[in-house]
């Protein structure tokens, strides 16, 4: 590594239309009900989110509504994001690129669900 300079490859989360919780309003009510508002205030990125869906997934005290839903999800979400970690670690940004395309369209897919499967927004 230089002294004086280094190469730095990061995700930002970027809302330019619309906020978080008005993008994917499913999931922003999923975080809301099971405790986790805090993060929408943090305004994470999809690709980290991802593991916070992994562990909501998990938890023994989350609604069986939410998980039917992530249960069927999840595990595209995380091969997705596990391919974009891969090419962000090979620098592969074209590849990057496509997965977080993907990762956009996964989360499209998982917020409809959520929405359908409780509409109401408290499981």
């Amino acid at each position: 590594m230089s002294r004086t300079m280094h190469i730095d490859v990061r995700l930002l989360p970027v809302y330019d239309r619309l906020p978080f919780d008005k993008l994917y309003p499913g999931c922003a009510a999923l975080l809301r009900d099971v405790g986790k508002k805090s993060l929408l205030e943090k305004t994470p990125t999809l690709y980290h989110l991802v593991d916070e869906l992994v562990r909501t997934a998990r938890d023994p005290n989350v609604s069986g509504l939410w998980k039917k839903v992530l249960q069927k999800h999840v595990p595209e979400l995380v091969r997705c994001r596990d391919q974009a970690r891969e090419a962000l670690l090979a620098r592969e940004l074209r590849e990057l690129d496509q997965m977080l395309y993907r990762l956009e369209d996964l989360f499209d897919d998982l917020d409809k669900d959520l929405r359908w499967e409780v509409p109401s927004g408290k499981a």
